[in-house]
């Protein structure tokens, strides 16, 4: 009995511990990328207006997939063409949600600047989950467009001297934001 008990009890402390080591890998599921990487591992970088929202099973259906429309307005890096249809995993097809975390989350009218990958069967995919898709809105204020770029690292001019001097920013204007990636570019 007391080697059951015994026996038990490390059962009971071995699964706590999986558990735990479980749920803090499970946070950890897409890697922090600057702005920098965002865009060299980007196969296209540019913004534009999303027109178009769809979500649809596969043909498994087993996983549902949101299909995202985007008219660039500029190209900053590469070409994808007049559309850009861009594959977000997760969605909803009537009553179903199926929420991937991490992606990032498209709304039909808004500006948004995106950094959009290839892969081999030829889907294009936000680079670096919801660090790839910035919504872009006009300042009040000043009149300027926006970029917000929440939880991205971007370099400051004076801060060139190594990965790990980098600025967070809420919002940058889009035209200071395509000069940096455009630098970026060229490193």
């Amino acid at each position: 009995m007391k080697d059951l008990k015994r026996t038990s009890l490390q059962i009971f402390w071995l699964s706590v511990y999986f558990l735990l080591l479980f749920v803090s890998e499970s946070t950890a599921q897409v890697k922090e990328m600057s702005a920098k990487e965002l865009t060299t591992e980007s196969t296209a970088v540019f913004y534009g207006k999303c027109s178009k929202k769809e979500s649809k099973w596969n043909d498994k259906k087993s996983i549902i997939f949101t299909y995202v429309t985007v008219v660039p307005e500029a190209y900053i890096k590469g070409s994808l063409g007049t559309e850009v249809v861009i594959t977000v995993p997760g969605g909803q097809v009537g009553n179903i949600l199926y929420e991937v975390s991490e992606m990032p989350v498209f709304i039909e009218g808004e500006d948004v600047m995106a950094f959009i990958w290839k892969n081999p069967a030829g889907k294009n995919l936000v680079t670096g989950g919801y660090q790839g898709k910035m919504k872009i809105e006009k300042d009040d204020k000043t009149g300027k467009r926006m970029v917000h770029t929440s939880g991205i690292a971007v370099e400051t001019d004076v801060q060139n001297l190594g990965k790990s001097q980098i600025k967070r920013s809420e919002k940058m204007q889009l035209e200071d934001f395509v000069t940096k990636v455009k630098g970026y570019m060229k490193n």
